[in-house]
């Protein structure tokens, strides 16, 4: 027998654990830099600007405001990005249009006040009302012990006015 015939090293679930943890923390940043080309191309582009050590501009083949960049995805599939209709990396959004929007996010923002305000009022009036009932119940019981005591005094000053005889 060899003396380390048992110490087999980490365990398989130990590097089971450390390889999933790897692929989801891949998969995950993966989605994120997917995600961000999509919604914020103009962020994600001059990025890819900077780190290629290229300037923008008007002659740059990276950089063309009219036309927009095609971007390789998983599997070599091409997504392009909504074209840059207002030359300023708005896609198409006019001041209009933002106030629209933040006049439906203030709407919606009082409604979840509203209905958070509503949930906190019926939390609050349950949690009242159990309080209520739990107090009743408790006064309940304190009657009730305070009877049984006076009977049981009562028994102990009948046996003793009358001890129990054994002969």
């Amino acid at each position: 027998m060899h003396p380390y015939y048992h110490f087999r090293g980490p365990s398989r679930i130990v590097w089971f654990i450390l390889g999933a943890g790897a692929a989801t923390f891949w998969h995950c940043s993966h989605q994120m830099r997917e995600h961000r080309a999509q919604y914020f191309p103009c962020v994600m582009q001059a990025r890819h600007i900077e780190g290629s050590g290229e300037h923008p501009g008007p002659t740059s083949p990276i950089y063309k405001p009219d036309a927009p960049a095609p971007q390789e995805h998983r599997w070599n599939s091409i997504h392009r990005a909504q074209p840059d209709r207002n030359g300023d990396g708005t896609a198409g959004w006019n001041q209009r249009e933002w106030e629209e929007d933040k006049e439906r996010l203030k709407e919606i923002q009082k409604r979840a006040e509203d209905a958070m305000l509503d949930m906190s009022e019926s939390t609050l009036g349950s949690i009242v009302s159990t309080v209520e009932a739990l107090k009743t119940k408790l006064a309940q019981h304190k009657t009730q012990r305070e009877q049984e005591r006076k009977n049981f005094e009562e028994e102990l000053e009948k046996q003793k006015k009358n001890p129990p005889r054994y002969v």
